[in-house]
């Protein structure tokens, strides 16, 4: 059994930070090697949330695919297409609610052989579970001890440069 999921609130916001940060910078070296313009996130900073919030929709799916006792193929199995059918539906809410909200379109699935509408299609789902996978079981526990050992004040100040982001993304 894999025991990922131990630590404090501190662990929890330096896990969403660092997904929200890794999935900007991976993102973006995708969209140029594929020369596609595009805007990662409703944010200025380096970080796109959705992929800080998807840690934590992967996390309680771990937990309640956890509570099964399956084996550890099957658990992998199970764990990679549940979370691949809940990241689509977070990523299809969260386009439509960017575009309800703002007005704008970040990301469009239309030309995907199997889409479902703009924001969602089989294909990028395979991609979500995978990734997902490979994350939850791989690099989440080969992180754990690095995350808990993050400064306070290294959390702090990420903490207060979001907010200020978020001022100027939604206020200003």
């Amino acid at each position: 059994m894999v025991k990922i999921i131990k630590g404090d609130t501190m662990f929890y916001i330096n896990l969403f930070f660092i997904f929200s940060i890794i999935g900007y910078f991976l993102e973006s070296v995708a969209m140029n090697l594929l020369k596609i313009e595009y805007n990662s996130s409703v944010l200025y900073g380096p970080w796109t949330s959705i992929y800080g919030m998807a840690i934590f929709v992967m996390i309680i799916v771990y937990l309640i695919i956890k509570k099964f006792d399956l084996k550890n193929k099957k658990e992998k199995i199970f764990y990679f297409f549940t979370v691949a059918f809940v990241l689509t539906i977070l990523e299809g809410i969260s386009g439509y609610v960017i575009e309800f909200t703002q007005n704008k379109v970040y990301w469009n699935y239309d030309s995907f052989k199997f889409n479902i509408g703009h924001y969602m299609s089989l294909e990028i789902a395979l991609l979500w579970g995978g990734l997902a996978t490979f994350a939850m079981y791989f690099i989440v526990p080969k992180i754990k001890n690095f995350v808990n050992k993050i400064p306070k004040i290294i959390t702090y100040i990420t903490i207060v440069l979001f907010i200020i982001d978020i001022i100027i993304s939604f206020i200003l």
